[in-house]
């Protein structure tokens, strides 16, 4: 499958309420680490014309800003990269959430902007990244819904776990191969 396509799935998985965002953090501060390699502009790896754009720019408690743009979108969120083990993660949420303006303000009172998680692979000279594979965490929580504490309505589902054990769950899962499953790479943006 082609970098491009990886890279729109992992955008979906961010943007669709199909994924299965935490209330709670994926790290906690003990875990955080700040890496100065990945502050900067990284596109896609294979597309040169009006390429997916990620910016992260150093902020406070070892945190990242980072803006996704994307054929004439854009999000914004704080990212934390966190270690498990020897293992590094990206924490994202978003922090800038526009909801259409033809909705009911009880609509977008209701909505809710969780925590996504994504694992590092490597950050130089390449970004390699995957998101949570959210399609088998939500058939894993199905037949298993004692395994992480969680809430599911018609539309979708939040996990309600604390940070202690959703890292307890990651890692009883990272060497499976299931949560983590489509790496994605990105190269530094060329300077104009």
């Amino acid at each position: 499958m082609k970098t491009r396509n990886l890279i729109a799935i992992g955008a979906a998985a961010v943007l669709l309420a199909a994924c299965i965002p935490s209330v709670n953090p994926f790290y906690q501060d003990k875990d955080l680490v700040f890496d100065p390699h990945l502050v900067g502009e990284w596109q896609e790896m294979e597309t040169t014309n009006n390429p997916e754009v990620w910016t992260f720019e150093q902020a406070t408690n070892k945190g990242y800003d980072l803006v996704i743009s994307q054929r004439g979108k854009t999000g914004k969120f704080s990212a934390h990269l966190f270690q498990l083990k020897d293992a590094q993660f990206l924490d994202l949420i978003p922090t800038d959430c526009n909801y259409a303006t033809n909705q009911a303000d009880l609509v977008a009172a209701s909505m809710f902007p969780g925590h996504l998680l994504m694992r590092v692979a490597q950050i130089e000279p390449e970004l390699k990244f995957a998101f949570c594979d959210y399609d088998w965490l939500g058939k894993y929580l199905e037949t298993n819904s004692v395994a992480l504490a969680h809430h599911v309505e018609a539309g979708g589902g939040i996990i309600t776990a604390g940070s202690g054990d959703l890292q307890k769950f990651i890692l009883n899962h990272l060497g499976t191969n299931e949560m983590f499953k489509e790496f994605v790479t990105m190269v530094r943006r060329p300077k104009p």
